[in-house]
């Protein structure tokens, strides 16, 4: 039975036992599947983490554009149509050389590992005052509605820019953007409730931009709205793009790492002792965390010659599909994948990607998970489920939606 198809199923990539169970029977069984589905333009499906590994860092060979991420035949026409290329936006994740370094130039100092150091002492600020919050809710709460979809929002807005009062309005539309196709998160599943949703980023950071030229701040978006490349300001669609992608995958991927990583910790509490007992160990946790939980799910890539793979000829033009999560789990390149480790050395994991297109935000990830289990795990005695953990319904970047939990401080 070919279970290829699952891969576009919300449902099914919305829960973690049934993602990581069609991964693994992927990866043994059809590790490079054709997958035709009458929504979708054909494309090559990967599961592996040599293949995967292999095409991360073979950029000129496999490229990012013109399809970088799944999206129906309808709604890539719609795209094409509005904004000119069938991706909709035009952000680093979508772009090839040489654009993709230039580009990259313009914000890769905010993003070094020294520069995000700097900003340790306000992300503790933050981590602080979401562990604060979480305390004065009584024992009780809705760890992901409440704590961790809200910590790494406000620290990515303080860096663009963004003020606090338009963070729910920020969060709605990532949700929208991202859980499209979650009942419970998505505007509409006509193509114009899509298109609706990019519009309204572009009206506001078209606003922004325009209010950070004439009134310049130390912030990320005075950086992107005064920019130049080539000698030349940035293009618009280029421009509002960076905004998009620096304010929806800039706290989505690390929301959705805090919440699974805090599951995670529930569910082995040998490693929440180890952790509590070990606070040399909070880095090497975050990245775990991440690897463990991989909350972006793929990446699209298209072949620029003929390749061969696990057996598979693919000819040049094709799309080649990325699974990450599974990359992650494949016990060929990590040891015991299933295993949540926090000791585990994780130079090896993919959730950033790999490559020239590694993740510019993954050193803030990293820290910003790191600062909020640093803050938490000291004061927090016990700890438990209140319900089952609910999961976003979504094929591209997904995680918790919900996880009561009950707790002591």
């Amino acid at each position: 039975m070919n279970r290829n198809l699952d891969l576009l199923d919300p449902v099914v990539m919305g829960d973690e036992v049934s993602m990581y169970s069609l991964f693994e029977h992927l990866r043994e069984t059809d590790p490079v599947s054709y997958v035709e589905h009458p929504d979708y333009e054909p494309f090559w499906a990967l599961t592996r983490h040599e293949d995967i590994k292999f095409i991360s860092q073979n950029n000129s060979r496999f490229l990012n554009n013109p399809r970088t991420v799944l999206v129906q035949r309808e709604f890539e026409k719609a795209l094409l149509e509005q904004f000119g290329t069938r991706n909709g936006l035009e952000t680093l994740i979508h772009m090839d050389a040489p654009k993709h370094k230039k580009l990259r130039g313009v914000t890769r100092d905010w993003f070094k590992p020294a520069a995000i150091g700097e900003l340790s002492g306000d992300i503790e600020a933050i981590a602080k005052k979401y562990v604060d919050k979480m305390e004065s809710l009584g024992g009780e709460c809705d760890f992901v509605k409440e704590i961790s979809l809200l910590y790494p929002l406000r620290v990515i807005m303080s860096i663009i820019g963004v003020a606090p009062e338009e963070e729910p309005m920020m969060l709605k539309l990532t949700q929208e953007l991202f859980g499209g196709a979650d009942p419970s998160q998505s505007r509409g599943d006509e193509t114009g409730d899509g298109l609706g949703v990019l519009m309204d980023f572009f009206t506001y950071f078209t606003a922004l931009v325009e209010e950070r030229k004439a009134n310049p701040r130390d912030d990320l978006a005075t950086v992107l709205a005064n920019s130049l490349v080539d000698g030349e300001p940035m293009e618009q669609l280029d421009q509002i793009s960076y905004f998009i992608i620096a304010a929806t995958a800039g706290h989505d991927t690390t929301s959705a790492t805090v919440g699974g990583g805090l599951k995670a910790l529930i569910e082995h509490p040998d490693q929440l002792d180890k952790l509590r007992s070990n606070p040399d160990l909070y880095k090497s946790a975050a990245r775990e965390m991440i690897r463990y939980t991989a909350p972006v799910r793929h990446m699209m890539r298209t072949t620029t010659q003929d390749e061969m793979f696990q057996g598979q000829s693919i000819k040049a033009g094709e799309s080649l599909c990325l699974w990450y999560p599974a990359a992650n789990r494949d016990s060929t390149a990590i040891e015991n994948p299933d295993v949540f480790d926090i000791e585990r050395d994780n130079r090896n994991q993919l959730a950033f990607g790999y490559g020239g297109h590694m993740c510019l935000g993954q050193h803030l990830a990293i820290l910003e998970t790191e600062m909020f289990f640093r803050e938490l795990i000291p004061r927090l005695k016990s700890i438990e489920f209140a319900e089952d953990p609910d999961w976003v319904q979504a094929i591209f970047v997904g995680g918790l939606k919900s996880m009561p939990v009950r707790y002591q401080f």
